[in-house]
């Protein structure tokens, strides 16, 4: 005769009351969402603070190893980046300027001595002919008005005004459009082509991007001693290899050169954006704050999980105390406790991460914040999410094995 299929009792413990299993569910999921969502907003803020490099044409980087964060001035002498260039491998070296004022834009649409409030912005400097920035949505004719002195690209994703009601539309600097003219350190600036996107983040309000003439003349100069050049320091040096050149190869005889001087660091784009990242995680309240939002999501999903865990327990105490008396060892009815976890936790993370998706989706509308659920980081929350779910049952296992087959009478 046959031996008839084992029945799952863990599924059958939580699916036989139908609304109760809905409600377990709907509790892993909340636990899901919260861990999602704290997880969804420090992602967004640190890659909101690396877009710029992210949208870079670049293999490698020299970077000054003083320079912990874009947001500082330490730069690479152009010395060092003509040396670069001889270095076999090496297709060509692109300067990246980057600079930071306040309260540069006006509004001239209605009144040329209206100024906006004082805002951050950033101000990137490139050869027009270099191709170092990807920037859709920039034509090839774009790029070709930006050689004009003056002339600007501008990021449509800059900080909206804060009264929309009176300025619908308008970005804190003002109407951004192709042939608005405008202010910028002082000097009249022309924007030009339909933009592009970058966004804001905690450093500025927005981005426009000029060639590196008008960056010379009206950022750098002013500050310039006499006869100095000033573009002689590069805030980022952007190398891109030769087809087929090692990129671990190429950095590794970057590094050779310059290891004397002790001026220059050379990093992967990819350790680049690590390395920014890493700052504002240490050096600003993000990593605390929203790292400690997503551990208050584990604990408050480990207590639900371990009160769902114990009250199905204490529901069966019968059913445990039979299987106990016929034999079942405590390994079983262990198993039994944490495959009902494991279920718990298949079942709560798919509403929860469709649930966060569609968080993220409202919190840019509303934030304009870069918040993208990758793979890697839904694994992680799974990773979470099962870890929870098993820790509550090995806290909540304890309860069945303190039961007495007596209690069957």
């Amino acid at each position: 005769m046959p031996r008839p299929p084992a029945v799952p009792l863990a599924w059958a413990n939580l699916a036989h009351d139908k609304v109760r299993f809905a409600l377990f569910t709907a509790g892993i999921g909340f636990a899901v969402v919260l861990m999602g969502v704290q997880l969804g907003i420090m992602n967004a803020m640190l890659d909101s603070n690396t877009v710029l490099l992210r949208r870079t044409n670049a293999d490698l980087v020299l970077v000054n190893p003083a320079r912990k964060s874009l947001l500082f001035r330490e730069g690479v002498n152009r010395r060092r980046a003509d040396l670069a260039r001889q270095v076999p491998g090496v297709r060509s070296v692109e300067p990246l300027y980057v600079d930071y004022h306040l309260g540069m834009l006006r509004h001239t649409a209605d009144d040329p001595n209206e100024r906006t409030q004082t805002r951050r912005i950033r101000v990137v400097g490139v050869d027009p002919d270099g191709g170092l920035l990807n920037l859709p949505g920039v034509t090839a004719a774009d790029w070709e008005r930006l050689r004009v002195p003056g002339a600007a690209l501008y990021d449509r994703k800059s900080r909206p005004h804060p009264d929309q009601a009176r300025h619908p539309g308008e970005t804190v600097f003002g109407a951004l459009a192709d042939g608005v003219q405008t202010e910028l350190a002082g000097r009249d600036v022309t924007l030009v082509g339909n933009g592009f996107e970058l966004g804001f983040d905690f450093g500025t309000d927005g981005t426009l991007v000029v060639s590196d003439r008008t960056f010379a003349a009206w950022i750098r100069a002013p500050y310039a001693g006499p006869g100095t050049d000033p573009l002689a320091e590069i805030d980022l040096a952007c190398v891109r290899l030769d087809p087929g050149a090692s990129a671990a190869d190429v950095q590794q005889r970057l590094r050779e050169l310059f290891a004397t001087g002790g001026d220059v660091d050379v990093l992967t784009r990819s350790q680049m954006i690590d390395r920014e990242k890493w700052f504002w995680w240490t050096n600003t309240p993000i990593g605390f704050a929203f790292g400690a939002g997503v551990v208050l999501g584990f604990v408050v999903g480990l207590v639900i999980c371990y009160q769902i865990l114990s009250s199905d327990i204490a529901d069966h105490v019968a059913e445990y105390a039979t299987l106990k008396a016929i034999g079942y060892p405590n390994r079983y009815l262990s198993s039994v406790v944490l495959q009902e976890a494991l279920i718990l936790a298949a079942m709560g993370y798919v509403p929860g991460i469709l649930v966060t998706l569609a968080t993220y989706a409202g919190l840019t509308r509303l934030t304009g914040l870069p918040m993208e659920l990758t793979f890697p980081r839904a694994g992680l929350i799974l990773g979470l999410t099962v870890a929870m779910c098993v820790g509550s049952a090995w806290l909540a296992v304890g309860k069945v094995k303190k039961v007495d087959p007596a209690d069957v009478f």
